[in-house]
């Protein structure tokens, strides 16, 4: 992964633009004439990513995922209408970089699967946003989204996880929740509705394309029901696998309870407090408050006690 304007290579924020926003610049205090990364750059970086796959390669492992989700740098350059240069403008440019990676890795090492963890929906206005309609960014537009899977597909990509928007902006969008981090928004529409929405991208991409392995995303908000509605979209063929991040640190053997007990114990699942988050945005090692209150309870009192984390969206 390459972390694009949210970069912190340090104990301060350094980003990485592929192109201005005229939201997300103004949210993180960058001025008009902050600098770009360059097309050169932008080429060089291809070899470190090769470099990075091939390093996996040798350590033993039989796959890599390139991230191109969240607005880091690989998915802000597939929203970059408005910049110039080879990877900027049409769809061709804006794909350019992450396709390129694609095509190096499985000629150098042929051995070694590729998945992409893909944005196919920003929920970001147009023409700052990828896959929203231009008219209204609430309402996806898939177009270029699909075009582009096809193409993963035929580069050689295992499998893609399906997800969208933007944790440190629009965060209800990718990971729907009852409680945001401390000074977060309160979303307009039910977490459910972003669940379905989720749940509804992912199917969108698995019905255009039958023979890609598709993981869906964003299901913790269902607690206990986690385990039925996985059961009904894979059974329905609108994915192949469901993942969980949230979820497994609340409740790690909630898939064995799944297999052996047929249900998982509602008194023991995520309950979607954002406190994980919250760990994360004030730079600590995270997990489950509410259930591992022992271990991360003191590093989020430790979080609280300073005020970097209280500004962070």
């Amino acid at each position: 992964t390459h972390s694009g304007r949210y970069s912190r290579p340090s104990d301060r924020p350094k980003p990485i633009l592929a192109h201005h926003d005229g939201l997300l610049d103004q949210v993180q205090g960058l001025p008009a004439d902050y600098p770009l990364i360059s097309d050169e750059e932008l080429d060089r970086l291809q070899g470190r990513y090769v470099q990075a796959a091939r390093l996996a390669y040798e350590c033993g492992f039989d796959g890599v995922d390139i991230k191109s989700c969240h607005r880091y740098l690989i998915s802000e350059l597939l929203a970059a209408h408005t910049r110039l240069g080879r990877y900027g403008g049409s769809f061709e440019n804006r794909t350019r970089l992450l396709l390129r990676v694609v095509r190096r890795i499985r000629e150098e090492l042929p051995g070694l699967a590729i998945t992409i963890r893909l944005n196919v929906y920003d929920g970001h206005p147009y023409p700052w946003g990828w896959g929203v309609s231009r008219e209204d960014p609430s309402r996806p537009d898939l177009s270029e989204p699909l075009r582009l899977v096809g193409l993963l597909q035929e580069a050689g990509v295992a499998a893609i996880n399906v997800t969208a928007g933007n944790p440190y902006f629009t965060p209800h969008i990718n990971r729907p929740f009852d409680a945001n981090v401390l000074g977060g928004y309160t979303p307009d529409e039910h977490p459910l509705q972003g669940v379905a929405r989720l749940i509804h991208l992912a199917r969108q991409v698995k019905q255009t394309y039958p023979d890609l392995v598709v993981v869906g995303t964003g299901y913790s908000w269902l607690r206990h029901y986690l385990g039925c509605v996985a059961a009904a979209v894979i059974r329905r063929g609108w994915a192949d696998l469901v993942g969980v991040g949230r979820e497994a640190f609340a409740y790690p053997d909630f898939a064995r309870d799944l297999l052996i007990k047929g249900e998982m114990d509602p008194r023991r699942t995520c309950i979607t407090c954002s406190r994980c988050t919250q760990i994360m945005r004030d730079d600590g090692c995270t997990g489950c408050v509410p259930f591992d209150a022992e271990i991360y309870g003191p590093i989020y009192k430790k979080g609280l006690s300073t005020t970097r984390g209280l500004n962070q969206p």
